[in-house]
Formats: structure tokens, sequence, C-alpha cells
């Protein structure tokens, strides 16, 4: 029980707080709607579920001891996070997608595999679990558990990221951010630009 809530807690802290996650879920919502921000959070779910088979099966230890795949990753997640930030920062369509709409041109699998991308890609997320998996969940810790606590911090992470969707959709916050949506697209745009920057500057 007591592993179980020492990793909820460290969960708890890691998805509430801001970062390239929680910036792109907040973009999806904004720019295309509900559904297309609730696909991107399944997709970030999934991506966690990866990095907890790397945990599981030994593969981050050897990633771990691996600083020059570790260094390749992240600076193809910093490449990634930054071609996000500059669509958003560029991008001429700024209308909000109104409750009830969809953007046709908006594909949800193009969503999901943009959430999952996201997440796996997230150099942070892999130390969290590196970290998790090595120091709170031992290598005594029964398979089972370790499974299945996976699956909660991946379930969490989906309804988190739902609720998040949902806020942001929601009639009353639609109203009072549609005449600002231009500049908190632009804003997203420079908050993945300076994760991407800062995470391409640890490396040098």
């Amino acid at each position: 029980m007591s592993i179980f809530l020492t990793v909820v807690i460290f969960h708890l802290f890691a998805v509430v707080s801001p970062g390239p996650d929680f910036i792109l879920v907040t973009r999806q919502a904004f720019r295309y709607g509900r559904k297309v921000a609730i696909w991107t959070s399944l997709g970030i779910s999934i991506g966690i579920l990866f990095h907890v088979s790397l945990s599981i099966t030994g593969l981050s230890i050897l990633l771990q001891s691996q600083p020059t795949l570790i260094w390749y990753l992240k600076i193809i997640a910093s490449l990634y996070i930054a071609y996000l930030g500059l669509v958003s920062l560029f991008s001429k369509e700024t209308n909000f997608v109104k409750e009830g709409l969809e953007n046709k041109s908006s594909s949800f699998l193009k969503s999901f595999i943009t959430g999952l991308l996201t997440n796996v890609l997230n150099p942070k997320a892999l130390i969290f679990f590196i970290t998790v998996f090595t120091i709170v969940i031992t290598q005594e810790t029964n398979l089972v558990i370790k499974t299945l606590l996976g699956v909660y911090m991946s379930v969490a992470t989906f309804i988190w990221f739902v609720c998040v969707s949902l806020f942001l959709t929601h009639k009353v916050a639609m109203n009072l951010f549609h005449s600002a949506v231009p500049w908190i697209e632009r804003i997203t745009g420079i908050l993945l630009l300076g994760i991407s920057i800062q995470i391409i500057l640890q490396q040098l």
C-alpha cells in the first residue's frame, strides 16, 4: 500500500505540473476542440505505457547506461517539440472551434499520434519513470504490481487530461477565451520553443 501511495503522489505532481503534454492538450483544445484534445490525451496516456514497458523490461536501465542514446533521444525530442511550437507560433488559423463542431481537416488519428510522440519523446517522462521504477518500485516488487501501477498511471493521466480538455472546451471557457485565442496560440508556441531550447542547452 505504501508503494502505491508513493507512486500516486509522485505521479500526481508530475502530471499536473506544466510541461509539453499539458501545453499540447491546451493547444489542441483551443485550436481544434474537445474531441481532438481527448484523442491527444489518449495518445499521451498510451505513451506512458511505453515508458512503463521500458522500465518493467529493464530497457530503461540500459538506456540510462548509454548516455549517447539518451543524448540523441533528447535532441530528437527537442526538435519535435520545437516543430510543434513553430506550428503554433506561425499558424494563421486561430479561430476557436465551437462546441459541437468538428474540424474536418484535423484527423483524430493524427491527434492521437501527436500526443503519443510528444510523451514518448519527452525526456522528462523518461527520467520520471526511470526514477520511479528504480527508487520507488524495487526489483523485488511483483511484476503484476508493477504492471498495475503502470496501468494506473496511464489511466490517471488520461482522466486528468480529459478533465483539462472538458474544462477548456466548456461553453463558459469558450466565451471567456474566444478573443484571446490568437495570443494563447502564440504563447503556447513560445512555451514549446522554450522547452525545446532548454533541452538542447542542457545537452551542450
